[in-house]
């Protein structure tokens, strides 16, 4: 199945141009009488009614915030380099008698938008987003556009509304994928409104190879009495993550503060604490982690923020004002050392297979499991 789901995939992405339009990107329709303007555009607006026609005075009033009126010979009035503010209605008399009003609105075209989808566990919807680089006007509208392929239907299409955020800044939509799925999706925004449309260059992805959690938090780096070039290195589970049943593999990355080379270690699945023992003593180590799903579904999350830590280091006796006995610690783990399993992971109790050792056992028990689409679909 995911073979023919690339092939099918990059056949599309493949096809002519014709092939990929998910939809009709339209700037939005408005009333017949409304006048639509450009900012910095001159706007004629023109007062209805057989009444306004001829050499007669018109009295023109605008109903916005700001108190604005005119007078004019015949009924045209001309206003240059229209603003954004200039949105309104405009209302024009006869002898202090309405003969009519001329709604103008005045737009900016919306720019064009970068579409990311993500998914940040197996059991959720993906999200679909965009940042505009500028607060959009009030009038726009955003629609997403997709198409799912799959062995048996290329034509299954689906569009769905993106709601923009102020808080967040962005416009973001839910695309619904049930656990297991692997139907693979093509994707585009549609940004519209009275003035312009744009559309984004079309995102292909596929439900579970775009998985990718959040990195790790709350990373803790602490020096271990006694060991001058050891650090613990602690962390938790990202809160995004369902981590009850679904596991996370971990990468740890260190350095000397001073170093732009990286030391990397792939983690066991079953742990949220790992000792580095070979820091340089008293040096300050920069420490990252980054996660992915425990059977390597999906992308690597980013990698966490930088934390610092440096190792312990063996305090000096001089309030006699002569250098104590120091302690003998060497460079280098001996016999001689504590048990380095008193640092060790502990697992913590864990629900179904999670309490199995053996990552084979831990997948044949999530696959026995009910789904609500089966694995190969």
């Amino acid at each position: 199945m995911l073979a023919v789901g690339c092939a099918l995939l990059a056949a599309l992405l493949a096809a002519p141009a014709v092939a990929l339009v998910l939809g009709s990107c339209r700037a939005l329709e408005v009333a017949n009488d409304t006048v639509t303007s450009l900012p910095g555009a001159t706007v004629t607006l023109i007062c209805p009614g057989k009444e306004a026609e001829g050499d007669v005075t018109i009295q023109w009033v605008y109903s916005g915030s700001q108190h604005r009126q005119w007078t004019t010979k015949g009924n045209t009035l001309l206003l240059r380099a229209v603003q954004l503010d200039d949105t309104g209605n405009y209302l024009c008399f006869l002898d202090n008698h309405l003969l009519g009003t001329v709604p103008l609105l005045v737009d900016v075209p919306p720019e064009e938008p970068k579409l990311s989808c993500f998914r940040k566990n197996p059991l959720v919807s993906a999200t679909c987003e965009w940042h505009p680089s500028n607060t959009p006007s009030p009038t726009t509208k955003a629609v997403l556009f997709g198409k799912k392929i799959n062995k048996t239907n290329m034509k299954n299409d689906f569009q769905l509304p993106c709601q923009y955020s102020q808080k967040l800044k962005s416009f973001s939509c839910q695309v619904e994928i049930l656990e297991g799925d692997k139907i693979y999706h093509v994707v585009s925004l549609c940004v519209s409104n009275s003035v312009g449309s744009k559309s984004s260059a079309n995102v292909a992805f596929q439900s579970l190879n775009m998985v990718k959690p959040d990195p790790p938090m709350n990373l803790v780096v602490s020096a271990i009495p006694g060991k001058p070039r050891w650090l613990k290195v602690s962390w938790q589970d990202p809160e995004s993550w369902d981590s009850s049943f679904y596991m996370l593999e971990f990468e740890l990355r260190y350095r000397p503060v001073w170093s732009k080379s990286f030391t990397v270690w792939l983690l066991p699945v079953v742990q949220h604490e790992c000792i580095i023992r070979d820091a340089l003593r008293g040096v300050e180590h920069v420490v990252q982690l980054r996660g992915r799903e425990e059977f390597g579904t999906g992308q690597w999350s980013e990698w966490s923020p930088e934390v610092t830590g440096t190792p312990w280091i063996e305090p000096q006796n001089t309030s006699a004002g002569i250098l104590g006995n120091p302690t003998q610690v060497p460079d280098e783990d001996d016999g001689n050392e504590e048990d380095p399993s008193r640092y060790s992971v502990k697992a913590t109790s864990i629900p179904g297979s999670r309490r199995l050792g053996n990552p084979r056992l831990r997948r044949k028990a999530r696959q026995a499991l009910p789904r609500h689409i089966p694995w190969d679909s």
